[in-house]
């Protein structure tokens, strides 16, 4: 028997889908990778992790409290995309950990 952490449940809506995907801390360095991994996403995380294309973009609907806070260059990029607020993030600057289990997001795909 392993000697992981319990298993962790991501709730990712992406282009009209649900997807529940599960993992455990440290299978994936980042959300972004998780992703990236497990739902075809177009375009999604072009600078591999960098936080400087805003590519992996998310909406946090629920169970966000947890997360760790934002640094400074994850913020600069979203206020140059015209994004900043409180419930959106670079999912590769989201470490996957037991504060993501029960999240619910939203992949911002297409910008307005």
């Amino acid at each position: 028997m392993g000697l992981r952490d319990k298993d962790i449940t991501i709730n990712i809506i992406y282009d009209g889908k649900e997807y529940g995907l599960k993992t455990y801390s440290g299978e994936y360095r980042s959300l972004m990778v998780l992703i990236y991994d497990n739902i075809y996403t177009e375009d999604f995380g072009q600078c591999k992790g960098m936080g400087r294309c805003g590519t992996c973009l998310i909406e946090l609907l629920e169970n966000a409290a947890g997360l760790s806070a934002s640094d400074r260059n994850e913020e600069t990029t979203i206020k140059k995309m015209g994004m900043a607020g409180l419930t959106v993030r670079l999912a590769c600057q989201i470490p996957v950990n037991a504060s993501l289990d029960g999240i619910l997001i939203r992949i911002i795909h297409e910008l307005s």
